[in-house]
């Protein structure tokens, strides 16, 4: 087929954008949607999320993007996170935060062999700080409900490394599956698994996920927590 002169610049320009688009515009959707928040039964905000993935297997990068806005008794609550992991694991291999609020504040973190080096920056100027990142970790910011599935995916029982950026900590949890249950999430009910994990010297969390690890529903007892989901992922 013959192109007419006349389309060539054109046809070129075209092209020229598409080489120049970021790789994220060709990622595919993995999950996204949006959590409801609970505390004692009241709603008190929502978690809204995407998760995409550009290539496969070894090459294989996963970027979970989220908003999170929560008004609690004791002060507002504002993230925006940004988890990118890499490879068949899902490996972490950065993750920032921006904390809105009375206290705001911004967290860049990195994970380069076995270690996490993270940047924080506030109101009072801008802290370094490093720690052990273990083999097979996982990251979970706390009132992050989405963050569950990349543990869901390493394991529904045993023990997970567990990285809290913004507590600048590493910390062991212990995962442990009641099976499967029926669920009923925006009027439609579907067999889901329960997974238990309890973080040590913290608070022990439940945790519903479909058989894609899509996390469907999460709950901490201890603090009347509850975040769920709009409706069931499809």
């Amino acid at each position: 087929m013959k192109i007419s002169q006349k389309l060539i610049p054109y046809t070129f320009a075209l092209l020229g954008l598409a080489l120049a688009a970021p790789v994220e515009a060709w990622a595919q959707q993995v999950d996204s949607g949006t959590f409801v928040v609970y505390v004692e039964d009241r709603q008190v905000g929502t978690e809204q999320f995407l998760i995409t993935q550009a290539g496969t297997g070894a090459g294989a990068e996963l970027v979970a993007t989220g908003k999170v806005r929560v008004q609690l008794p004791e002060g507002s609550l504002d993230l925006e996170p940004r988890l990118t992991t890499r490879g068949v694991g899902a490996d972490p291999v950065n993750y920032q935060v921006n904390v809105g609020g009375s206290s705001p504040s911004r967290v860049v973190g990195t994970v380069s062999g076995r270690r996490f080096s993270a940047k924080i920056g506030n109101a009072s100027g801008e802290q370094l700080r490093e720690y052990l990142a273990s083999e097979g970790a996982v990251v979970l910011d706390p009132g992050v409900a989405h963050h569950y599935q990349f543990l869901a995916q390493r394991t529904h029982q045993g023990r997970v490394p567990v990285i809290v950026p913004r507590e600048n900590r590493q910390v062991m949890a212990t995962v442990a599956s009641r099976g499967e249950e029926a669920v009923t999430v925006g009027g439609v009910e579907a067999t889901l698994f329960h997974l238990i994990v309890q973080p040590e010297g913290g608070d022990e969390r439940h945790v519903w996920v479909d058989a894609l690890n899509r996390v469907v529903r999460v709950e901490i007892p201890a603090r009347a927590y509850r975040a769920e989901r709009t409706r069931m992922p499809r």
